[in-house]
């Protein structure tokens, strides 16, 4: 991976708007109408053709990130791309999901006919203490779909600010991300790319919006024994670095300061040296293996067996990797915690 890092992007007094408008939602092109398979990725079910989103700030200073996605079905699995989760963090109404709207295009062979995605289709789920989801499912999907949707994300302040995930499961034609930064404030980022795929940048000093836009990038689907799947995603990660207020204040700039805040977390270090149930068995099994190397992979491989992904992505654990065992699906974050917590109870050295 190419890495750019520590990049600082500074917010100025002069910014105010908190949302923005996306022209192109519902002017679909003739183009995408039809298209009918993805050329830098052929195998591909569906593809996502935009994946757009600007962060910006309100008069309260909380987060407003606006996503735009439109996406074409274009294999019968594909079809499930029609059933919509987003993801917020609900607990202590720290974010909340508002302005949702939807539209799925069809083709009736002379002209495109869509239909609006209605109010009563779109509901609220609780997940756990921490998040919930948004969840709507459009009707009358079918290959040849085109499924659009917009909606807003108010994060309480920019301590939610998330990385932005240039690549997906499914291949991407167009990822673009606009952040406005607060003012008084310092931004770091980074971009994890490999040179294939080019990146645009471009960043504007006197208003402190930075741009970014990577285009036709193929889906990146789990292989067997991809260690950390987030290595792999062309992404631009943020940190906040700095505050240049009345009280100026920097924060954790480089890796060793990041660690030693993951370590006390109680949702990510503290999860470290659990005992999980009903693992003994396989671990005195596992410690009778000489070779580190294959006992590595009798470890890896009984995770893998035993847990099965929740379809969510995250580092932290919200209710523990104890619960996620029992219950036997967890996001990425926690199976590699009960991953790392496995590879030290048969003695080898593992590191989340």
């Amino acid at each position: 991976m190419k890495k750019v890092f520590l990049v600082l992007v500074t917010g100025l007094f002069c910014l105010g708007t908190s949302a923005q408008y996306f022209p192109d939602f519902g002017n679909i092109k003739m183009s995408e109408v039809e298209l009918k398979e993805c050329e830098f990725d052929k195998d591909a079910n569906a593809v996502i053709l935009i994946h757009e989103a600007t962060s910006d700030h309100d008069d309260r200073n909380r987060l407003i990130t606006n996503h735009h996605i439109r996406l074409k079905i274009l294999k019968e699995p594909g079809i499930e791309q029609g059933n919509v989760r987003i993801m917020f963090r609900s607990k202590d109404h720290f974010e909340m999901i508002s302005g949702v709207q939807g539209k799925i295009f069809n083709h009736d062979g002379t002209s495109l006919q869509f239909t609006d995605l209605e109010r009563k289709a779109v509901f609220t789920k609780n997940v756990n203490k921490y998040w919930s989801e948004v969840v709507f499912a459009f009707p009358n999907v079918k290959v040849g779909s085109i499924i659009e949707y917009i909606y807003q994300s108010t994060m309480e302040h920019y301590g939610g600010l998330d990385d932005w995930q240039f690549q997906d499961e499914l291949p991407v034609v167009k990822s673009k991300y606009s952040l406005v930064v607060i003012p008084n404030y310092e931004f770091a980022y980074k971009v994890q790319k490999v040179d294939a795929y080019p990146i645009r940048i471009d960043r504007d000093k006197n208003s402190g919006k930075i741009v970014f836009e990577m285009n036709n990038l193929p889906g990146l689907v789990d292989e067997p024994y991809m260690d950390a799947r987030k290595d792999y995603v062309q992404r631009a990660v943020f940190q906040l670095s700095g505050y240049s207020g009345t009280y100026s204040k920097k924060y954790s700039t480089n890796w060793t300061e990041l660690v030693r805040e993951l370590s006390q977390n109680e949702n990510f270090g503290s999860q470290l040296g659990k005992n999980l149930s009903g693992t003994e068995d396989f671990l005195k099994l596992a410690k009778l293996e000489p070779s580190k190397t294959k006992r590595l992979y009798m470890v890896y491989n009984y995770v893998r067996s035993n847990m099965s992904t929740n379809g969510f992505t995250g580092i932290y654990s919200s209710d523990g990797v104890k619960s996620a065992w029992s219950k036997k699906t967890g996001h990425t974050g926690e199976m590699n915690l009960i991953l790392a917590n496995l590879l030290k109870e048969a003695d080898l050295d593992a590191s989340p």
